[in-house]
């Protein structure tokens, strides 16, 4: 009996390590299809993301990506390159279809709000406009500056950098903003390189929607930064913002 019990932890464990290999490692499988440009591949759909799959097909196909469900011993997604190879892995939560478009393939939800400033436009997106309670969705802001504008990246010393910040609710559970790589700016005015943003860029926020939600969500939150140009930095500016979306059950 003891040997038995061994050999099946020993199985189970070799399942585990089948089902999550390494970025960079080719994915196998005979039920494989890879689309000109790679693959996305959910593992162990529920009926709900199976549909939710099934509506966003035509999307992924545009970027050249064969989007499918597989049977696995685990949960999440793969993401393949047109050799096979594992590029990004997700698996820290139940991801809608729209969440991986908006992370790995810069994909722009259908429905956006423009909020603008003197120094820059936010257009501000959610990944679906309607999702199941348990599912994880991706909040988007694209940041338009005006020209000769930078604002500081997270991380500057001395300088007040953007901050993105969510109301506090029981409708949703609100993970860490994902910013962009900041770019090293030579400021001459000042005689120092600072990290910072230019032009357009986009933050990333999922959010996972609370067990006991129903019906039209507001999430609600603020963009705080403060524009320079070449020869002035501007008062800073606070931006209110609010994602709506319909939780069903």
């Amino acid at each position: 009996m003891q040997r038995l019990t061994i050999l099946i932890l020993l199985c189970a464990a070799a399942l585990a390590s089948d089902f999550d290999p390494p970025v960079g490692m080719k994915f196998r499988s005979p039920d494989l299809k890879l689309g000109p440009k790679g693959a996305a591949i959910l593992f162990g759909a529920s009926k709900t993301q199976a549909a939710e799959l099934e509506a966003r097909r035509e999307a992924f196909q545009k970027l050249g990506v064969d989007a499918q469900t597989l049977n696995g011993p685990g949960s999440g997604w793969f993401v393949l390159d047109a050799k096979g190879v594992i590029v990004a892995k997700y698996l820290d939560g139940p991801y809608t279809p729209a969440a991986i478009l908006v992370h790995q393939f810069g994909w722009t939800p259908p429905n956006t709000t423009q909020v603008e400033s003197r120094q820059l436009t936010a257009t501000i997106g959610v990944s679906d406009s309607t999702a199941a309670p348990g599912e994880r969705v991706a909040l988007t802001i694209d940041v338009d500056l005006a020209p000769n504008m930078h604002v500081y990246a997270p991380g500057v010393e001395g300088y007040i950098p953007i901050d993105w910040k969510m109301e506090a609710s029981s409708a949703a559970q609100a993970h860490a903003p994902v910013f962009p790589r900041a770019e090293k700016l030579y400021l001459k005015a000042i005689d120092e390189t600072v990290p910072a943003f230019r032009n357009h860029f986009r933050l990333i926020r999922d959010v996972t929607i609370g067990a006991g939600s129903a019906g039209m969500l507001t999430l609600s939150g603020t963009l705080r930064y403060q524009a320079c140009d070449d020869r002035v930095c501007y008062i800073p500016q606070t931006l209110h913002l609010n994602w709506t979306l319909d939780s069903r059950r």
